[in-house]
């Protein structure tokens, strides 16, 4: 069919343009020893026309602790949070579990998490309002990787929840573009999941 062809080929070429000059962005390394997770540089590059940016996943926790984030839209993102997400039910043995309080903690700290990944890819003008014009200007990423396991998950609350909201084509301010977060910094899904999103404008799992 001539149409589809055509069809094909003006998105596979929309795809080339947005990825060019843009990064992939890397938060943490190689998580457990998944050889997906080795940024593949030259592939980047040299078939995306992409760069590889890398951070320390530590920038979350001092972004939190300084708070660097959007706080009115913290407060948003919360209150959206607690009125439309169900908690899973608790199988841990009563001896492992945390305290309300400590789960309340890690809600909020998971919502913190995801604002700054976000910001972190797209940059942020309001933190420039805040006196921090450095990290507003975030790393002009399309698609970015949390490695988390284990250095991370064994001290703070895992990236399942904000990789979750950032993959689906909507959040506490309604629909909108979905964006690619890898988990476990897996590079080459976060890639596969790039290229799909961008042939079919569909939110990628």
């Amino acid at each position: 069919d001539v149409v589809e062809n055509i069809l094909r080929y003006v998105r596979a070429a929309l795809g080339v343009g947005l990825m060019k000059g843009r990064s992939y962005l890397s938060i943490g390394t190689v998580s457990m020893g998944i050889a997906g997770c080795r940024v593949p540089e030259q592939f980047f590059v040299d078939y995306l026309g992409m760069r590889a940016e890398y951070i320390d996943m530590i920038e979350i926790d001092r972004r939190i602790a300084h708070g660097i984030y959007d706080h009115k839209e913290y407060e948003t993102a919360l209150t959206w949070a607690r009125e439309h997400l169900t908690i899973g039910q608790n199988r841990n043995p009563e001896a492992n579990r945390f305290t309300q309080e400590e789960y309340d903690e890690q809600f909020d700290y998971c919502i913190k998490m995801l604002l700054i990944g976000r910001d972190l890819m797209n940059g942020n003008p309001k933190l420039a309002e805040m006196g921090f014009e450095e990290e507003a200007g975030g790393h002009g990423a399309i698609a970015a990787g949390f490695q988390g396991q284990r250095q991370w998950t064994d001290i703070f609350p895992d990236t399942d929840f904000p990789e979750a909201i950032l993959n689906t084509p909507f959040d506490w301010n309604g629909a909108r573009e979905p964006y690619v977060f890898a988990t476990e910094n897996d590079t080459l899904n976060g890639a596969t999941m790039l290229l799909l999103k961008l042939l079919t404008n569909r939110s990628q799992m």
